[in-house]
């Protein structure tokens, strides 16, 4: 037995080094042996199938050590083979120039596969990884942009050639999924390497464009099916980063020469390739109800990746979210579509994609950068506050009811010490709760839901985290605030960093708050305005402190005096919670501005943040009345990487070696 397998290992060895040899003296031959397939005839060089596993080998082995000497290389790792770069890429321009790229694309396209097992890879598999590292280890130098451009006629033919043929290839891997879509970590590396290759075109070359946005490409929907069937958070980063990145045309400096010649596609008719890719019928239900409509399946498929629970992809994931809203409502402006409306709609009501995007903002200490957390909860809130700011009060009622029930309170509470401390955050949440309060204030805001939200309120360890915070400030600022707000042009709205945006929002918690504990009962919320300047002031907020006590206060806390209780026992379970306000002399001056409610935030400052006036929320307001600030604050809340970052973050993604691509044999 032992000296079959050594006759066998000699044979195999002997194949191996006779390839390895003819790559160099007789790459022709070589790529006619490419032409056999692994089952064909014997060609007129004697070569059969069992020659074509071993060429394709060859090739193989000399365009994966040219990409891997020509990229960085992890430590302690060494590329393959005694070979030097110049002989490698000696090699591959011989290749080439034999023909050796037409030959893998026809392999990609035609190549059939004996057996098709659980662990095996796609028979189009292996000569698209090759196809890859050709074209990586060749056009390596122009990754950088400090790089001399090496351009040359070889490149440029190894490129056009991947062009010419990225229809039928691209083709070949939707129409006969096979094994890439089983939920299998082994089938990574297949559901990984159209998206950078793909990316590494898109850089290359704007042509590209035209042939991924042509009407009859499918490759935004092959990307987004192995996005939707990626088991990996790193997986799923880079589909999504791509498909975002094309969708949004924020890719690179070539969506400018396209679209010189070109219309750019509608956001919704791009749209539409992911929903084809997320909803193939091989899905079979995988992605909730067949019955959902494309938004509701769009944001299942962005919730379960979501689970992942990685920063990294939350961040991506996060931001496509609000790209997907931002478009379909520019588009919405300029046709009677129903897009909008209906994603719109979807993710106001996704109780699953907010539980976990929220769930996310727990995340500390972990093996991410702190610059990871920062992004991942700014995404959060500015996603959150894209969709109230200015919104009719029936949309954010929708919202505010889906945010009680998936605990978006909690988690500003529990997490508001590290939250105020990350640059523009206290802008946003000022917006964010005052929005709220606005909306709450409308007479068609549902009392069913205010009532909900009033059982979320107070928050002191979040009052006292901003408060605390604020005091720090002061601490360690020369400044006066308000000297420092006044002088400013009043028409102008304060920088994120603005210390005012930490005063106003701890101000702004105690407006939401105060208008959900008045006796709406009691009143016609759409005359609240008229009626808080009759009530007393000592009585608007009669409500037991303890969250979700809902009796009448009757005893006040003998130490603050501001906040009351219901009773003895009421006042003992909140202590940890009140402690922090109470202890800091922060309680007077929160509980006036709650029971001030709509009147005050920082004396000479309410105009000029744009926080005074219910807006579009007001019925009873004319138009005129509704430009204030507020209309000018559209692009505050963008939460957008700039261009060139995202090019480098993506280009990152694209180039990276997948360690494993090396399995590639298994699909023989």
């Amino acid at each position: 037995m032992s000296r079959s397998h050594s006759a066998i290992d000699r044979i195999h060895s002997t194949k191996s080094s006779k390839w390895t040899k003819l790559v160099s003296k007789n790459p022709a031959r070589t790529v006619d042996a490419l032409d056999i397939g692994p089952t064909g005839r014997t060609n007129a060089h004697g070569d059969n199938g069992e020659d074509f596993i071993f060429a394709m080998d060859a090739v193989r082995r000399v365009a994966e050590a040219l990409s891997r000497m020509t990229l960085p290389q992890k430590s302690g790792e060494d590329p393959e083979g005694n070979s030097s770069e110049d002989d490698l890429r000696k090699d591959m321009e011989g290749l080439v120039n034999a023909g050796v790229v037409e030959a893998l694309c026809r392999n990609v396209i035609e190549l059939k596969g004996d057996t098709m097992a659980d662990d095996a890879m796609s028979s189009f598999y292996p000569p698209f990884v090759i196809l890859y590292f050709i074209i990586i280890g060749m056009n390596v130098d122009n990754l950088d942009d400090h790089a001399e451009q090496k351009e040359t006629p070889v490149n440029r033919r190894a490129l056009r050639v991947i062009m010419d043929n990225w229809e039928e290839m691209s083709n070949r891997w939707w129409k006969e999924p096979q094994n890439s879509l089983k939920q299998d970590a082994a089938h990574e590396p297949e559901r990984l390497l159209v998206s950078r290759l793909m990316g590494y075109l898109l850089l290359e070359d704007s042509s590209m464009y035209s042939k991924i946005l042509h009407p009859s490409s499918n490759s935004l929907s092959l990307i987004s099916r192995h996005w939707a069937y990626s088991t990996s958070a790193s997986v799923a980063r880079l589909n999504l980063s791509i498909l975002r990145s094309i969708i949004f045309f924020k890719f690179s400096q070539n969506v400018e020469e396209y679209l010189k010649e070109h219309e750019r596609p509608s956001v919704v008719s791009l749209l539409n390739k992911v929903y084809t890719g997320i909803s193939d019928p091989s899905a079979s239900g995988k992605y909730g109800p067949n019955d959902q409509t494309s938004p509701q399946r769009i944001l299942y498929t962005m919730s379960t990746r979501l689970a992942f629970g990685d920063p990294l992809y939350a961040v991506e994931d996060l931001g496509f979210c609000h790209d997907i809203y931002v478009g379909l409502r520019e588009s919405a402006a300029s046709s009677n579509s129903s897009e909008f409306d209906d994603f719109a709609d979807a993710l106001r009501n996704s109780e699953t994609y907010w539980r976990n995007a929220f769930a996310l903002m727990h995340v500390k200490n972990s093996g991410n950068s702190m610059r990871t957390e920062k992004e991942l909860s700014a995404a959060v809130l500015n996603l959150a506050l894209k969709l109230v700011l200015q919104q009719p009060a029936n949309e954010v009622a929708q919202l505010t009811q889906t945010w009680v029930k998936t605990g978006l309170f909690s988690v500003l509470d529990e997490t508001m010490e590290d939250l105020v401390r990350i640059p523009g955050t206290a802008r946003l949440l000022t917006f964010f709760y005052t929005t709220i309060k606005e909306s709450c204030l409308s007479s068609s805001f549902p009392l069913d839901i205010l009532e909900a939200l009033k059982n979320e309120f107070p928050r002191q360890r979040a009052v006292g985290a901003v408060m605390r915070y604020e005091s720090e400030q002061k601490n360690s600022q020369t400044k006066d605030l308000t000297a420092t707000g006044d002088q400013k042009n009043e028409e102008d709205i304060p920088d994120a960093e603005d210390p005012i945006w930490i005063n106003g929002l701890w101000q702004a918690m105690g407006w939401l708050e105060g208008v959900c504990h008045r006796d709406h009962h009691g009143h016609e919320r759409a005359q609240l305005r008229e009626e808080e300047k009759k009530l007393d002031l000592d009585t608007s907020s009669t409500l037991c402190a303890r969250r979700s006590c809902g009796k009448k206060a009757v005893s006040k806390c003998s130490s603050c005096k501001e906040f009351w209780y219901c009773g003895a026992e009421c006042q003992k379970l909140d202590w940890k919670e009140h402690r922090p306000i109470c202890k800091n002399n922060f309680a007077a001056p929160y509980m006036q501005t709650v029971r001030l409610g709509t009147k005050k935030l920082t004396g000479g400052n309410v105009a000029r943040l744009g926080l005074t006036g219910l807006g579009p929320n007001d019925s009873n307001t004319g138009h005129n009345d509704t430009v204030t600030a507020v209309d000018r604050l559209k692009d505050l809340s963008d939460y957008m990487m700039p261009l060139a970052f995202l090019i480098v973050v993506v280009a990152a993604q694209v180039f990276g070696v997948w360690d494993d691509l090396g399995r590639w044999v298994g699909a023989f």
